[in-house]
Order: structure tokens, then sequence, then C-alpha cells
């Protein structure tokens, strides 16, 4: 029971969240709670729960959630694309990764971020979405990307301590957590994607050792690519060759620093796109070719647009099922290199914000995400950046956001 003097101190606060009392430090929220988007069933409407808002523990941070993107990703789940993971039906889904907002509480002995900096409630921030174990013979080869221990939030509904993902009002950053300031130069819509798509790619590209004066092709042009495209000229790439069949993403591409937009409504099979290829790089093709597409169909042409030696980077393809046919021998007398990543190191992250703090009057970022959805419309938001259900027809949003204010 509440006594009766704090009582009165809460209905003196009037609107605001927290009731604090030096003299009751075990004392909470009365009646403190968040929304959290459900999924029941693939590719239906999402709905909205309240669950009570839980105090951090030690170690651990309460973030109020801004903004979340919908991820590709994000689309394959809500399509049902990764049944094998998620169950079908699904059993009350809440997911959504990319995001960013403000700390709302911090757990006892949290007093700095992960570059050391000071770490006060209302900063605001942005983090890994996932744990890497940080002790494995893995995570101490600084590949905490690739951790085979690294653990995801729990996506099911109602699972303590409930705001476990970014499709939701308040996100719940476990102790051990990697959590970084978003500098004040960069706006919430354009660091909502940092802690994927961007931070993602960087870490791929330099993984696949892309070099001042190589050439890049970027299979494409979504939330990935067009990040890839601006990764790689800050890298120094000389030429940047970007596909995709959406006229308005090859026009941003072009923005996001291409030198070549090709369309595949012009190049119509993959002989032609490879031939294309060649022709730009005197025939000898790319240093890097990279599938943001995420279809398997892809593989096969990407790899024979390499030059000998070259390197092919896969980060799309995350759906079970992604299966291609190749002849290994043509790997062997090209001297290939495959790089797959999921996910990445933290250092990604941290490198990804001041990039973007350094870049953001050089690539217009502030266009990636073209429209911001209420989060009590998130079935609309996922309905309108589907892109499958238009065969890539039509399609205006180059990339969904929600935002929790309303």
């Amino acid at each position: 029971m509440i006594p009766a003097p704090v009582l009165s101190r809460l209905a003196l606060l009037g609107n605001e969240h927290t009731l604090y009392d030096p003299d009751h430090d075990e004392l909470r929220e009365a009646s403190m709670k968040g929304r959290v988007a459900v999924l029941p069933a693939y590719g239906g409407k999402f709905e909205l729960r309240e669950y009570q808002v839980p105090d951090p523990e030690p170690g651990a941070i309460l973030v109020k959630l801004t903004r979340a993107g919908v991820c590709g990703s994000d689309l394959h789940i809500w399509r049902g694309e990764m049944k094998e993971i998620y169950g079908s039906p699904p059993r009350d889904l809440t997911f959504g990764h990319e995001m960013c907002g403000r700390v709302e509480r911090l757990g006892a002995g949290v007093s700095v971020d992960s570059t050391g900096q000071p770490l006060r409630e209302g900063d605001r921030v942005t983090f890994l979405y996932f744990f890497p174990c940080g002790r494995c013979p893995v995570c101490l080869r600084d590949e905490m990307g690739s951790c085979p221990r690294k653990a995801r939030a729990n996506r099911v509904a109602g699972t303590a301590p409930y705001f476990n993902n970014a499709y939701g009002d308040y996100y719940y950053l476990r102790p051990g957590g990697f959590i970084f300031h978003i500098p004040d130069e960069v706006s919430d819509d354009v660091a909502t994607p940092a802690n994927c798509a961007l931070a993602q790619v960087l870490y791929g590209l330099t993984r696949a050792g892309l070099r001042q004066g190589d050439t890049a092709v970027i299979q494409g042009a979504g939330g990935l690519g067009l990040n890839a495209v601006a990764v790689a000229r800050d890298m120094g790439a000389d030429r940047i060759i970007v596909l995709d069949r959406v006229a308005s993403r090859l026009e941003l591409a072009r923005a996001f620093g291409a030198d070549h937009a090709l369309s595949l409504a012009d190049l119509t099979t993959p002989e032609r796109r490879i031939q294309a290829v060649m022709d730009l790089t005197g025939g000898f093709g790319a240093d890097v070719v990279a599938d943001f597409v995420g279809y398997p169909d892809v593989v096969p042409e990407g790899l024979k647009m390499l030059r000998g030696g070259g390197c092919y980077l896969e980060v799309g393809s995350i759906a079970p099922g992604n299966v291609f046919s190749y002849d290994a021998t043509a790997l062997v007398r090209g001297n290939a290199r495959l790089v797959a990543t999921s996910n990445y190191s933290p250092w990604a992250l941290a490198q990804a914000l001041a990039f973007l703090r350094r870049n953001r009057a050089r690539f217009p970022f502030e266009r990636l995400v073209s429209h911001v959805f209420p989060l009590a419309q998130i079935s609309d938001a996922f309905q309108e950046a589907d892109w499958m259900q238009r065969d890539g027809a039509g399609l205006r949003i180059s990339r969904a956001a929600l935002s929790m204010a309303t």
C-alpha cells in the first residue's frame, strides 16, 4: 500500500510519469503502462496492448522510444516468410529492431554509455538490439557480430520485461547492452536506421575489404542499399554501380552518390546486367559486389560481376530457404572471396553515428525515411511499405518509420 503522504505527492505530480520519494525508494510508478504492437496473424493487422513498465534492474536501462523503423527484414517477418523461426501461426508476435529514444531511467550502477561518456536521464540514445556474450573465442577476436551465443530479446508479447522490441513505447535494455549517445546534429528520423541498416553495411563493407579507388556494385537500392552507397563513397570507392527495378529508388541512389543507376526494367535478364557491369569496368568486373536484395536469384549473377580476386558480400538473405546454385570451380578459378554478415560488432554502431554527424550535409539522409506513421497506425505503415504487393510498381515509400509520440 502507498502511504497517504506519498499519495498526496502523487496527486500534485499531475501528468508526471515518475513518482520518487527519497524516503521510500522501494516505491514504483502507481500505474505507469506502455503500449506494445502485437501481430496475431501473418500479413494481418497489429493489436496495441498495454503492459506495466518495469523499473530497470542494476545495470539495465529503460529507454522511452521516439522512433522505430520498418526494415525489410520486418516485412519478411510480417509477410510470414520466417515461419520456420517464429512459428505458424505466430504466437502473439512482437518485433522490430531499428529504434532510438531517450533514457527514461538508469538502473543502479549505470552512469556512462559504451564509449565512457556520461549518461543521464533524458539523453538521446541508440543501442544494439542483440546481445553478444563478449566472452567466447569469437567475441575475443573482435567478431561480436558472429558470436554463436549472442541473444535476442524475446519476441512473444507479454514476456517480462514486456518491452523487448522496437514496436512499443519503451525498450528495456538488459544489463551489459551496448548503448551510444546520438549526436545533437542528427535527428531521430536520421538516427532510426543507424543501429541496423547503416551499422550493418558499414561493418559488412569493412569486412569485404572495400578500399579507396575500388568499384562497388550494390544490388538493391532499399534502405540497406542506399546506406551502402553513401558508406562506399565515404570509404573512397571510385565507381559505384547500383541495380534496382524501382525508378524512385534509383533516383535516390544517385542522390546518395551512385555513379551509375541501372534499371532492371531496361536490363531485363541477368546476362544483360552482367554485361552492363563489365562494360562499365573495362571488362574486368567489380572489386566488391554486395547483395542487399535478399532473394537468392541475385547471387549467381552478382558473383559473375566480380573481377578476379574480388569479394561478394551477402547481407540481404535472412529468411530460411534462400538457396542458390553456382559452379564451385568458377569460384576457385576466379579466386573469389565470399563474406556474409549478420549483425555487427559494437564499434560499427559508434562509427555509424560518427558517419552521420560527419556527412549530415553531404548525403540526403532525411530522404531515407519518407513517411512517419503514429504507432497507432502501424498496420497502415506495413501495408504501405510492403513493396511485394505492388511488385515494385508505384512504390512511394523509401522507408517507413513509426512515431511513439501519438
